[in-house]
């Protein structure tokens, strides 16, 4: 039997009158794609315009931000020789090189890049829970010679130490931060091996269990002390700094208070000189939801070279003077080869000092400058050509309309 034809065909690709009409799309600017568009020309007046503007906008926003930097007041004493090098008993100078300051005036008395160091070992410490261990201390002397702004802000900055490798960035239990008492085997499925149970094989639960809490920054800072005027009545000033307000307010949501009882855990490895015995009643584990210091810990760094939020001032300006701050010296970088300082700086509108962002935009609008002046020499001085008729281009034809296809 022949295949069936349709309606009209007179032969294999034929199609009736009536038949088309159906297919085709309605004769409008939209359905035919007439639509009314900027369609952009490029002139050379409008290259060299477009140019100018990205100069003038780039170099305007460099210049400002370098400005912004210039205006941050910052010091940077690394001290991570101190318990090696640093005498004992009597302070002595700090190595320039472990020194770096940004001041608007200095003068032979006052000289920012000028700090001393000196350190106490064997320090007997009593803890919450009456045991005693012994510290070492590192206490820096540095001067401010000028007064500076609030907000006054605390860093400790840590070198060579990479958070960011995959396997420590993995190793936490959210849910465990969170409050809630995870059972042993939950603990031992997730990411948080090989810090995940007691090492001494009591078989508790390390709290909080992993590589990142276990390896949080613990070297402690005193607040500053202004130093009195030798042969004067004065007396030592302290300028008091909190720690509370240091972390991003959202992050207290992803931490709360254990769920656990003291008898189910244990802490990390690392903390054993601030839990000597474990977990008690005198000294419980901490409350991470109110634990600043611990949370930025958490927020990992991208870099193997950062700063962590230490404690702040907002309100109070710090006096030109002699400081002091006291170190106890716990965390110890020389196992990675790693460097640790502590930097108190201003904060100008883009926050503490880079110079970076500001040179970056300068290079840009420097380029696009370049290529202004380029552009104006070759278009308008050397050998300009003749333009075209822009009217003669595709999009600006009239468009013919669509008719009915006729048959004969």
């Amino acid at each position: 039997m022949a295949p069936r034809r349709r309606r009209g065909e007179t032969g294999d690709d034929a199609v009736s009158e009536t038949d088309a009409p159906k297919n085709r799309p309605p004769n409008t600017a939209f359905r035919q794609q007439r639509m009314r568009a900027w369609q952009c020309v490029l002139t050379p007046k409008l290259i060299v315009t477009i140019f100018s503007i990205l100069a003038a906008i780039y170099l305007g926003f460099g210049a400002y931000l370098t400005y912004l930097a210039h205006t941050v007041r910052d010091i940077r004493i690394d001290y991570t020789d101190c318990l090696r090098d640093a005498p004992v008993g009597k302070f002595d100078t700090l190595p320039a090189k472990h020194i770096t300051a940004h001041f608007s005036k200095s003068d032979e008395t006052h000289n920012p890049y000028v700090a001393y160091w000196q350190k106490e070992v064997n320090v007997s410490v009593e803890l919450l829970g009456g045991d005693t261990r012994n510290r070492s201390y590192c206490h820096v002397q540095f001067n401010i010679p000028e007064e500076l702004k609030p907000t006054i802000s605390f860093f400790y900055n840590l070198e060579n130490f990479y958070q960011n490798h995959r396997r420590y960035v993995n190793s936490f239990n959210a849910k465990q931060l969170l409050g809630d008492a995870v059972d042993g085997r939950t603990i031992n499925d997730s990411t948080c091996d090989p810090i995940a149970h007691d090492p001494k094989g009591s078989g508790k639960i390390v709290y909080p269990c992993g590589l990142v809490a276990n390896s949080i920054f613990n070297d402690t800072f005193s607040d500053l002390v202004l130093l009195a005027v030798p042969k004067s009545n004065e007396k030592n000033e302290t300028y008091f700094m909190s720690k509370k307000g240091i972390a991003w307010g959202g992050m207290k949501d992803l931490y709360g208070p254990t769920k656990y009882n003291i008898d189910q855990i244990v802490p990390p490895p690392n903390w054993e000189e601030r839990y000597p015995s474990g977990y008690t009643k005198e000294n419980p584990p901490p409350d991470l939801k109110d634990n600043e210091a611990f949370q930025n810990w958490m927020m990992l760094a991208a870099a193997p070279n950062f700063f962590k939020l230490y404690q702040k001032n907002m309100t109070e300006p710090l006096k030109a003077g002699q400081y002091q701050v006291d170190i106890e010296d716990n965390f110890d970088t020389t196992v990675y080869n790693g460097r640790k300082a502590f930097v108190i700086t201003t904060l100008s509108t883009m926050g503490s000092r880079n110079i970076w962002p500001g040179i970056i935009f300068l290079i840009v609008g420097g380029i696009c400058l370049i290529l202004d002046v380029y552009f104006i020499l070759s278009f308008f001085l050397w050998k300009p050509r003749k333009l075209g008729d822009p009217s003669y281009l595709s999009w600006n034809q009239p468009s013919a309309p669509q008719g009915h296809a006729s048959s004969s």
